[in-house]
Formats: structure tokens, C-alpha cells, sequence
């Protein structure tokens, strides 16, 4: 092995190992190990080796092993889970993705599939993927931790992504990023948790109500309060399912009324009450708005 000469003693580079979270990392995880975080920035995990469940969003305890490629959304809570050792390559993605020169992310808009309800989608580690990643990681291993080489292969990526990849396919796997306004996009998802109504989005933004309502059709293709809502879904799923606090202390923390409006909400989104949503666990989200 080949040891990179460009260290973070001898190296006087700013890019140089001064990032403490850098955009590409690998991450190990030992047996029966259980990790809860909350994603501050957009995160492709792929999958090295192993095998374990997450949960996020809508989707509880579904299975992923080697080979998949996974897209978690910014501020997103998180619960993994492995059924054995498991490696994780991690890329902390930029709120602005270009494929290349000519193909950025906002032009897959027009190639989302509308679905009565949102999949769990992964893509897969090919052959020439895996050719990149044998590379990149044994630079990792060898200590070559430059922020700009990690921005280089970064964009590699990106480039191999959309040559083995189908328009439509990468337009599912990055739906939770498809805007045609993706700074809007990152705005929105910074403020959406703190508010409670689409005028208090419209004032953490800056725009007037009507505004906001206009431009969130164009970028999210539905209105702020149907979004909203649904985030609150997610995160009430989440919180019921995946962490073990009192629905007293999950109501107050997400802001409904009382027992019986987060009770009301449970059955209308789940269909069921939240005491049998947390002994079930998997269920499928209504399309009640």
C-alpha cells in the first residue's frame, strides 16, 4: 500500500484534513449495532458490505444490503440497524448537483413519474461504479483527504450515475431533491420543522404568503399545506415507531393540541390509532391531504 505523502501534519493546503465532517467518509458499523441520527445535508449512502434495516420518512424497517445505493434527504431522522458488520461509503451531497456541463438535477423535474404513494428506491453498485469505488477508497485508506480531491471524485460520481443510469431512473432516486428550484428547495427544508402554518413559512422566508404558495407549486409540483402535512406524517411515523416516548411527550413535540388531534391525525394519515401503529410498526400512509 502506497501511503499519500499529503498528510495533515506536513500539509500546509486549507483543503487539507481541516473538515471535520468531510463529504466523503467511510463508516463501519459492528453487528446488532443501532444508530439514530438526523441528516443535516442530502447523504448517498452505498453500501459496501453487510446487511441491516433503516428507517426514515415514510418507510420503516426496510432492508439493505451490498451492492445498494441509498438517498436520504436533508434533515431527515434516521434509525439503522445491522443484521451483521456493515460498511457504509458516505457522501455529503451539495445543495447544487450538475451531472455534467449540460445535466443538472433541477432538469429531471419533467421525468418524475407521479405515484399515489412514494417508493423506496435504491439503484445499484455496477461494475464500473465498483472499478470507482476500489479507487476512492484505497486513497481514503492511504490518508488522501483533500477537500478538493473529495469535491473531484464527488463529481465523478455524479457523471458515472447519469452514464449507467436512465433518466427516469435517476429522476426517482433523487425525487426528494427534484426541484426546479433546488436553493428554494434547501430554504424550504431548513425552516419547514420550526413552523406551524404556511404563513409562518412565509415570514421565516421572507415572502409573502401568496408568494410562497406560487413558487412551492412550481418547485414541489403541490401546495406548502399539503407538504407540510405530509412531513408532519413522516415524522410522526417516525417518532412512533422508532424511538420509544410517551405519545404525550410526541404530541407536544410536534405540536398538536392534544391526545385526541394527534390520535385523529394517526387514523387519518395510518389508519389506525397510535397504540396499534407502534405494536405494528409497517403500515401504509393514506392520501388524505
Amino acid at each position: 500500500m502506497s501511503k499519500s505523502l499529503l498528510t495533515r501534519k506536513n500539509s500546509k493546503c486549507y483543503h487539507y484534513g481541516k473538515f471535520e465532517n468531510p463529504i466523503i467518509k467511510i463508516v463501519e458499523y459492528e453487528k446488532g449495532e443501532q444508530k439514530k441520527l438526523e441528516t443535516d445535508s442530502n447523504i448517498i449512502f452505498m453500501v459496501l458490505r453487510g446487511k441491516g434495516k433503516i428507517s426514515f420518512g415514510k418507510f420503516v424497517n426496510k432492508s439493505i444490503k451490498s451492492g445498494d445505493i441509498l438517498l436520504l434527504a436533508a434533515h431527515t431522522q434516521v434509525q439503522f440497524q445491522t443484521n451483521e458488520q456493515v460498511i457504509i461509503l458516505v457522501f455529503r451531497l451539495p445543495s447544487s448537483i450538475a451531472f455534467c456541463r449540460h445535466f443538472s438535477l433541477e432538469t429531471l423535474f419533467e421525468r418524475r413519474k407521479k405515484k399515489k404513494k412514494e417508493q423506496f428506491i435504491t439503484l445499484k453498485i455496477n461494475n464500473r461504479i465498483k472499478l470507482y469505488l476500489n479507487s476512492l477508497i484505497s486513497c481514503l485508506n492511504d490518508g488522501l483527504n483533500c477537500h478538493y480531491f473529495l469535491e473531484l471524485k464527488m463529481n465523478e460520481l455524479f457523471f458515472l450515475l447519469q452514464a449507467y443510469h436512465t433518466k427516469e431512473d435517476l429522476a426517482a432516486f433523487f425525487s426528494p431533491m427534484v426541484t426546479k428550484n433546488s436553493d428554494f428547495y434547501a430554504l424550504v427544508l431548513a425552516n419547514y420543522k420550526s413552523v406551524k402554518t404556511v404563513e409562518e413559512l412565509a415570514q421565516k422566508m421572507g415572502i409573502s404568503p401568496k408568494a410562497l404558495r406560487g413558487r412551492f407549486k412550481k418547485a414541489f409540483g403541490t401546495s406548502p399545506q399539503i407538504w407540510i402535512t405530509e412531513r408532519l406524517a413522516e415524522n410522526l411515523l417516525h417518532e412512533i415507531t422508532c424511538t420509544k416516548k410517551s405519545f404525550a411527550e410526541i404530541g407536544k413535540t410536534l405540536g398538536f393540541s392534544s391526545p385526541s388531534h394527534l390520535t385523529g391525525f394517526c387514523k387519518l394519515k395510518f389508519g389506525v390509532n397510535p397504540t396499534t401503529l407502534r405494536e405494528n410498526g409497517i403500515v401504509e400512509m393514506g392520501n388524505d391531504g
